[in-house]
């Protein structure tokens, strides 16, 4: 499980993270969007007790963290992740030594399925292999909580299917929580249980995929008559032209009319309904 209380991050006189308050109780898998600059990173770090927040509480099984927690249950990889320049069969074997509860035999049978040479030194991997090989080691730590920021950058389109090979191979031998962080929406979809939206400092959306699929719409139509369909709906984003109107909402969806066009939104089209405002207003 994990928790945050009010939750606030400055740099400075920036303020990053706006008092967050999130409760995951349940395995599985959690994505995390955002746009560059949302807070993302700073949340994932956080969370891992990589660093201190301004105000409030993180817990990870009742246990709060921060940077003077001895063991945090929790396993962080961040994009550009760096190892000791070791061969990469020396650096899961010292991360099976460190860590009592490693699989080690995972890490190596993920190794031989993806075809990983771990004979090389790591600063002679491309990016894409070298964030590979963090992710098995992040993944073998069979830590309570695993967080992945941006995983799949620098992987081609081969590597993130492998990727996701990986991951759900992961889950189904060792559930957990485990949270990515991700641009490519498309390609995630198909493995998470639940989403977040973080925006400007402030998670606005937290809820499970099944839930998206029910309740996330479009309406399209004559501006009167989607004003009089949506009345009394949540409404997430609205544009208007000229007489017509097309209304995204997150609730039961009106029934269908010849005069409406209702489809359901996709999780990328979720996402921009949601955090796509301009000029920095919803």
């Amino acid at each position: 499980m994990i928790e945050l209380r009010n939750v606030t991050k400055k740099y400075g006189d920036a303020t990053v993270l706006k008092d967050i308050n999130l409760s995951l109780k349940e395995d599985g898998i959690y994505c995390l969007l955002g746009r560059n600059g949302a807070g993302k990173t700073t949340l994932l770090k956080s969370i891992a007790g990589h660093q201190n927040i301004t105000s409030g509480q993180i817990l990870v099984d009742n246990k709060e963290i921060s940077t003077a927690t001895l063991d945090t249950g929790v396993s962080y990889i961040e994009n550009f992740a760096t190892h000791f320049n070791l061969p990469v069969r020396k650096l899961l074997k010292i991360a099976s030594e460190v860590n009592p509860d490693y699989d080690y035999d995972f890490s190596m049978e993920m190794m031989d399925r993806f075809e990983l040479s771990d004979k090389k030194k790591f600063k002679q991997l491309s990016l894409g292999m070298k964030t590979m090989i963090s992710t098995i080691i992040c993944l073998s730590s069979n830590r309570k909580a695993i967080l992945l920021d941006e995983p799949v950058l620098g992987f081609d389109a081969i590597m993130r299917l492998e990727f996701y090979e990986l991951l759900a191979e992961s889950f189904s031998r060792h559930p957990r929580i485990i949270i990515i962080s991700t641009h490519i929406i498309e390609e995630i979809e198909k493995s998470i249980d639940k989403l977040i939206i973080i925006d400007s400092g402030r998670i606005c959306f937290f809820d499970a995929l099944k839930a998206i699929e029910e309740k996330a719409y479009s309406i399209s139509g004559l501006r009167s008559d989607v004003e009089k369909a949506v009345q009394g709906l949540n409404i997430i984003c609205e544009n208007n032209v000229g007489g017509l109107s097309t209304v995204c909402i997150f609730d039961t969806p009106p029934h269908q009319a010849a005069s409406l066009e209702i489809h359901p939104l996709s999780l990328r089209d979720l996402f921009v309904a949601i955090a796509g405002h301009k000029g920095g207003k919803r």
